[in-house]
């Protein structure tokens, strides 16, 4: 599911990139926003936070250990993505640019990329100097990365709720969520999850949902009756301003009923490698150079030729990078004297 999800960003993404924002979404989005409210993209982005809080969650309760929990994820976000931000800098920046490349490398702007995008801390940085300044979607080198500070946010969430034990606590967990939905369904933009951004507040929800159905794992059901229950729910009160309160739960518990109903299993693609990610981290910077390179590119040649290439790219970042990165949990110096302490 999250690779579909990936390919479905790269595919919203080839409309936008090819033609500007002013030619509008691709087909399918047209139809998701009448009917949702969200286009293709946002609403992969919205899979993959249920997701992740699901499967976060099931991390840290599995592990019982702050610190390998930290070791985990950062050795699942951080390699390929210092890799993607190279490749942006290094290949993509340095052969698009209309700067000569002794003035592109001297830019503080080009270092502050690599800095800023790799803490994840500040913020995302989107353009490097005189790079794609005259597409059709001009400066931004990689849009994708927008959504990392905002799980990185929510691990560290997980963290905090895993350290006070939280996440084995049903009733707990629960009365935590109950607090988060009033405060969400009252105003998504006033401060919920220490933002004024609906978009991330609807995020840091999702996530929390994800995390809500594996607590409570033992006590919740996944059926097609109680989906239409929700569909109902929300069809009923799309008037009303906490809609998106009941979107967002019927919207996670229809992503973990594909995820997880017996009779619903996708079959499982896990011998060719999870390149979900390297899909998600390295398509916007290969779409924005076929931008430049061929500015008639149509959005569906866009879509076929950037697939391809992106895929590569994913297939060699999971071998290459993130598989290996990955062998080394349980082996990270720091988290080992955190553990336990000096030798």
């Amino acid at each position: 599911m999250r690779l579909l999800a990936s390919i479905a960003v790269l595919f919203g993404h080839s409309f936008v990139l090819s033609n500007g924002l002013k030619s509008g979404e691709d087909p399918i989005s047209n139809f998701l926003i009448a009917i949702w409210g969200e286009s293709l993209p946002s609403i992969s982005v919205d899979m993959f936070f249920v997701a992740s809080g699901f499967l976060v969650c099931a991390s840290y309760v599995q592990r019982e250990d702050l610190f390998k929990f930290m070791e985990a994820r950062i050795l699942r976000i951080f390699p390929a993505l210092i890799f993607a931000l190279f490749f942006c800098v290094f290949v993509a920046g340095a052969f698009a640019t209309s700067l000569s490349l002794e003035n592109y490398f001297s830019s503080p702007t080009t270092w502050n990329f690599l800095k800023r995008n790799a803490l994840l801390i500040t913020g995302i940085q989107y353009d490097l100097p005189g790079v794609f300044t005259n597409n059709p979607f001009p400066m931004s080198v990689n849009g994708s990365l927008w959504t990392l500070p905002i799980e990185l946010r929510m691990y560290l969430l997980m963290a905090l709720l895993g350290l006070m034990s939280v996440l084995k606590d049903e009733k707990i967990f629960n009365l935590l969520l109950i607090i988060l939905c009033l405060i969400y369904a009252q105003s998504s933009s006033n401060g919920f999850f220490l933002t004024r951004d609906p978009r991330t507040a609807h995020l840091g929800l999702l996530f929390i949902l994800g995390a809500f159905f594996y607590v409570n794992r033992a006590l919740l059901t996944l059926n097609f009756s109680t989906l239409l229950v929700l569909v109902f729910l929300v069809f009923v009160t799309r008037n009303y301003s906490f809609t998106l309160f009941l979107k967002s739960i019927c919207f996670a518990y229809f992503v973990l009923l594909l995820a997880l109903h017996p009779k619903l299993r996708l079959p499982s693609i896990d011998h060719f490698g999870d390149i979900s990610y390297g899909l998600y981290i390295y398509a916007f910077p290969v779409q924005q150079t076929f931008a430049y390179l061929l500015p008639s590119l149509q959005p569906l040649n866009m879509f076929i030729y950037s697939l391809l290439l992106t895929t590569l790219l994913a297939i060699f970042s999971w071998f290459l990078i993130e598989k290996p990165s990955l062998r080394l949990k349980g082996k990270l110096i720091l988290f080992k004297d955190a553990k336990n302490g000096p030798s």
